[in-house]
């Protein structure tokens, strides 16, 4: 199997150094981590963080043969800030070489025999890497959008086309909240507004996480729930990210959609417990996780 994803590399500058960061990277990283032949679309500049951050994108075995080099802008950059909780905040540097991603017919090529194409809706800040992800988007089989509402980097009107195009629309519930709202709707439950979500823009599969209390997962206009896994938080950097891996594995694994939903839940909760977005994890791991003796 095969997975692309379009957007983000940057380094988070977190309070213990930099480390390789970018919700569309991290999600790959994972999927590799599984087994999965990924590739990422994006760009990065000509500088010393470029090529760092090449060097440790080669050295998890994702694809860089579509990561693009930018002359004009720098490597991107996020400033991370951890509460008590360890929950983080992010100051995210505009602009910067992955806000130019360039329309390059290789990268359709890649996009249209990948199993699945994963995209953020960071990445439609831009109009030059927004105007190639539409592009791409023509030639997906499987569209997966990861939204992402990062003030003040989005307008809820330009994501309405983004979450339409897409087959599987993962978010926060304060995002379906804040999104549902913009989008005319009056209720107040969080089914209920998945529901009207999925009905205003003609899409079958949401995902909508909850934190440390889980997932609710809706597929086909039938709601899956899981309460979580209880771990001791180091700090949430990447446990989304890698919660979509989970769920995304599953799926294209043919899993039913309480067993996707349960895997993904175990990763994130995993990932939370540790320092980092993509501490190394095992399949064994995560069953043992899920399955303790």
């Amino acid at each position: 199997m095969k997975v692309t994803s379009f957007g983000e590399v940057l380094w988070d500058d977190l309070p213990g150094g930099k480390v390789l960061g970018g919700a569309p990277l991290n999600v790959l990283v994972r999927l590799r981590s599984l087994g999965i032949d990924c590739s990422i679309i994006s760009c990065r500049g000509n500088d010393a963080d470029g090529e760092e951050l090449l060097r440790q994108i080669e050295n998890k075995n994702v694809a860089t043969d579509l990561l693009q080099v930018s002359d004009e802008q720098a490597t991107g950059l996020v400033k991370v800030t951890l509460d008590s909780s360890g929950c983080a905040s992010y100051d995210i540097v505009y602009p910067c070489a992955w806000d130019k991603i360039r329309f390059e017919e290789a990268a359709l090529k890649c996009v249209a025999e990948s199993d699945a194409f994963i995209y953020g809706s960071l990445s439609t800040r831009d109009e030059v890497s927004r105007n190639t992800l539409e592009r791409l988007l023509e030639k997906a089989k499987f569209k997966i959008f990861d939204v992402n509402l990062r003030p003040p980097h989005y307008d809820s009107n330009r994501l309405l086309s983004m979450i339409k195009q897409a087959d599987l629309v993962k978010l926060n519930d304060d995002e379906l909240y804040e999104l549902a709202q913009a989008y005319g709707s009056k209720q107040h439950s969080l089914e209920q507004n998945i529901c009207y979500l999925a009905e205003l823009c003609g899409i079958s599969r949401i995902c909508v996480t909850l934190g440390s209390h889980g997932a609710v997962y809706f597929d086909d206009g039938k709601i899956y729930h899981h309460c979580g896994f209880r771990v001791k938080v180091a700090d949430t950097v990447g446990s989304g990210d890698s919660f979509l891996a989970g769920l995304t594995y599953q799926l294209l694994n043919k899993a039913q959609p309480h067993e996707a939903l349960t895997f993904a839940c175990a990763l994130g909760a995993l990932v939370a417990a540790h320092h980092g977005a993509t501490p190394e994890i095992s399949l064994q791991e995560i069953e043992n996780f899920i399955h303790p003796v």
